[in-house]
């Protein structure tokens, strides 16, 4: 097993993982159909609890936002967070707990040679508006607008 240490090297992995992962060129709204759609693939449909567990999903055409994929589904199965850890889904508890006093110093990338900062915008910049950079879905036509859930940023500057 290679080392995760980023989200496209747990992409890299999961696509090496029979039944783990899916792509779709497929053009998608991010409104209502995106979740929609990967209700269907990755919980398998709309079932009584416990619902499936499917494969992580890729979204490479959504509607408004060229060139900006979105991933989902890629923690939604203790399976598949053990395997990207490198351990067993009976482990993967004591790997957190143990992993909290064993933390390890962060490795520091100059800005000019980190890949998250290949695209920079500012909120200052005239016309930024968050939501058209990113292509956050709705669940359903009904909600109150778009959210992003789970989104993690563990930083520090």
């Amino acid at each position: 097993m290679s080392q995760i240490y980023d989200l496209r090297s747990a992409l890299e992995l999961l696509k090496t993982m029979p039944g783990q992962y899916v792509e779709t060129d497929v053009p998608v709204d991010p409104k209502a159909e995106l979740s929609g759609v990967y209700r269907y693939v990755g919980a398998g449909g709309t079932v009584k609890r416990p619902t499936q567990i499917g494969p992580a999903m890729m979204f490479n055409n959504v509607k408004g936002h060229p060139g900006a994929p979105v991933v989902i589904g890629v923690l939604a199965s203790r399976a598949r967070v053990a395997a990207m850890l490198g351990t067993t889904p009976d482990q993967l508890g004591f790997l957190l707990k143990d992993s909290v006093s064993k933390a390890i110093e962060p490795i520091v990338i100059p800005a000019e040679k980190a890949l998250c900062q290949e695209v920079v915008h500012r909120a200052d910049e005239p016309g930024f508006d968050i939501r058209k950079l990113i292509p956050a879905p709705t669940n359903t036509i009904e909600d109150a607008g778009p959210y992003i859930t789970l989104g993690m940023c563990y930083a520090s500057d």
